[in-house]
């Protein structure tokens, strides 16, 4: 190995410490209780090195929000991709999206609170955004800048929600299959009920306590209360004229 490549893997290597330190701190304590200087004590790093890989606290946290969005991706892809039928795909999307809620916690936590309005996303949610989405969902061609063509936060704030783009993509595409092989109804339109379904599984997961305890009262769990929900959706879509 050179030591241009050993000083290549060393620099890499210690940006991931960093990534990893941020990740815990963040996880524990949130976004606000965490400073540059907590990082680099928790990496034993000075500050000032620190500021060598990472311009500033957002841009760590984005690095993390997008490591939890690529793991949430990469799943959602690989279950619908098993599925056969349309219906199969979309419910095979849902389940691997709240299994992901459930087993990273921490990454989902983090998810929330980078769309609480806590940060400027708007400079990235915008009409190009938007028109972006649309032109994936109808499989025209995107053009993207150069990472050098922006600064990283903002790079990383573009490849989130390029990847959120993708997920609402994958599940049109999915409802779009299933009209086409007859599983689910041809009166539904794939991009509002991706909409709708991309409403139901955000809430999911946060269920007023009352309503918890009311439907505990009832002998029914939060996981019986999904498996519920996901039925009930599945006789709002499927094709029952099909045979």
């Amino acid at each position: 190995m050179s030591i241009k490549d050993r000083r290549e893997r060393e620099k890499e290597q210690r940006r991931n410490d960093i990534i990893n330190a941020a990740e815990k701190l963040f996880f524990a304590k949130g976004y606000d209780d965490v400073s540059m200087n907590d990082i680099a004590n928790e990496v034993e790093l000075s500050k000032a090195t620190l500021y060598l890989y990472f311009d500033n606290k957002e841009e760590l946290y984005f690095v993390i929000v997008l490591r939890g969005t690529l793991i949430l991706n990469s799943t959602i892809k690989e279950e619908v991709e098993k599925a056969e039928s349309g219906i199969d795909k979309v419910f095979a999307f849902r389940k691997a999206y709240y299994d992901f809620t459930k087993n990273y916690r921490n990454y989902i936590r983090m998810y929330k609170y980078f769309q609480s309005g806590r940060f400027d996303i708007k400079k990235i949610i915008d009409n190009k955004h938007i028109n972006e989405t649309i032109g994936k969902i109808k499989g025209d061609s995107i053009t993207h800048k150069t990472p050098n063509e922006e600064d990283a936060t903002n790079q990383y704030l573009k490849e989130i929600m390029e990847l959120r783009s993708e997920r609402f993509t994958i599940m049109c595409n999915s409802i779009q299959v299933g009209i086409n092989d007859g599983t689910i109804r041809s009166d539904v339109d794939p991009v509002e009920a991706a909409v709708l379904l991309s409403s139901i599984a955000k809430r999911m997961s946060d269920i007023p306590p009352d309503h918890e305890k009311i439907l505990e009262s009832r002998g029914i769990d939060h996981d019986k209360f999904v498996r519920d929900v996901e039925e009930l959706i599945r006789h709002m879509i499927m094709n029952y004229t099909e045979k």
